[in-house]
C-alpha cells in the first residue's frame, strides 16, 4: 500500500507551470504502466485520466477487478470492490491527492530528454521534503517514467502504452448499485497487499 501510494504520486504528479512540467495531463489519456518494487514481481497498472474534471481511475487488472477512483480537486479517493459490490473510502490515498494536486512543494530540475512507449519526454529530478525521484514527462503532462523513494520504500513505473482520447465518464464513478462500507482497522491495507 505504501509503495503503491509512492508510485501513484509519481505517475500522477508533475508540477506547476513555468520551467516545471505541466501540472497534470492536459487531455484525456489512458496509460498502461509496469510497476516494479524491490522484492516484488512487477505488476501492471492502467491509469485513465479525465482532464476536464481532473479525475483518475487506477486499476491493476490482476487484482480481482478492484480499482481506485481519485478526484484531485476534491481530495477524495475511493476503492471500488466488485467482489463485495462495495465502495470503500481510502483516506490514505485521499491525503495523497492533495500532494498531487498541489505538487507538495516539489522542486523540478531538468535532466535531459528521454523516450518511453514510443513518445519523447523531458527528464526531471523531483525533490520535496518527503521523497526524491526522477520522472520523464511529456509536454502535455503525461508521466512516462517515474523512479523514486521515500521513507516507505522505492518504486519504478514505466509506461508501456499511451492512448489519447475521450475516456468514458462512467469509468470515473462507482456503480450506483454498490454500497459504501467501512472496513476495520488494518483490513484495507491487508486487502491491498500483493498476493
Amino acid at each position: 500500500m505504501k509503495v503503491l501510494k509512492l508510485a501513484l504520486l509519481g505517475v500522477l504528479m508533475a508540477g506547476p507551470a513555468m520551467a516545471n512540467p505541466v501540472f497534470l495531463p492536459v487531455r484525456d489519456v489512458a496509460v498502461n504502466y509496469e510497476l516494479s518494487t524491490p522484492g516484488q514481481a512487477a505488476q501492471n497498472y492502467t491509469v485513465e485520466y479525465d482532464a476536464a474534471d481532473e479525475l483518475a481511475r487506477v486499476q491493476n487488472p490482476a487484482e480481482q477487478g478492484m480499482y481506485f477512483l481519485v478526484n484531485l480537486p476534491q481530495g477524495q479517493a475511493q476503492i471500488v470492490i466488485p467482489a463485495l459490490n462495495a465502495i470503500v473510502q481510502a483516506p490514505e490515498v485521499a491525503g495523497l491527492t492533495g500532494m498531487i494536486y498541489n505538487a507538495d512543494g516539489a522542486t523540478f530540475t531538468a535532466l535531459g530528454h528521454g523516450d518511453y512507449a514510443g513518445m519523447g519526454c523531458q527528464k526531471y529530478l523531483i525533490m520535496n521534503a518527503q521523497a526524491t525521484g526522477t520522472a520523464c514527462i511529456t509536454p502535455s503532462g503525461v508521466v512516462l517514467h517515474f523512479s523514486g523513494h521515500d521513507a516507505n520504500g522505492s518504486a519504478d513505473a514505466t509506461a508501456t502504452s499511451v492512448t489519447f482520447g475521450a475516456q468514458p465518464s462512467q469509468d470515473f464513478t462507482p456503480p450506483s448499485t454498490y454500497s459504501p462500507i467501512t472496513l476495520p482497522p488494518g483490513a484495507l491495507a491487508a486487502l491491498l497487499q500483493p498476493n
